[in-house]
């Protein structure tokens, strides 16, 4: 069995993309990546630090977990921040889990 992969890309200094495979074996090395990367991103700027999820190939509830867990970071840190291109699957799990209007708060 292949094991999953994921990446997360700076594309600028208030943007990020993360691609590949969002499960269980990939979201503890993604959420370590991005929180450094958050925590460095310029604040002071007065622009929301933004995460593509548009290159997201697969995903399962681990996506929406660390999608709260970012939130959650980024609000004792005083960034704004928001998610661009939100997979239907991240979506669907929100719903059941009764987080969707939260998540959707987050979302562009």
């Amino acid at each position: 069995m292949q094991k999953s992969q994921a990446e997360v890309t700076q594309q600028n200094k208030q943007k990020y993309l993360i691609s590949g495979t969002v499960d269980f074996s990939t979201v503890p090395d993604l959420l370590r990546k991005i929180s450094g990367l958050i925590s460095a991103s310029d604040a002071s700027e007065d622009k929301p630090v933004m995460i593509d999820l548009s290159q997201v190939l697969e995903c399962n509830s681990a996506a929406l977990a660390l999608m709260l867990e970012i939130v959650e970071s980024a609000k004792q840190k005083n960034i704004e921040l928001y998610f661009e291109n939100m997979p239907a699957t991240i979506s669907t799990i929100a719903r059941a889990y009764g987080v969707e209007d939260e998540i959707r708060e987050y979302c562009r």
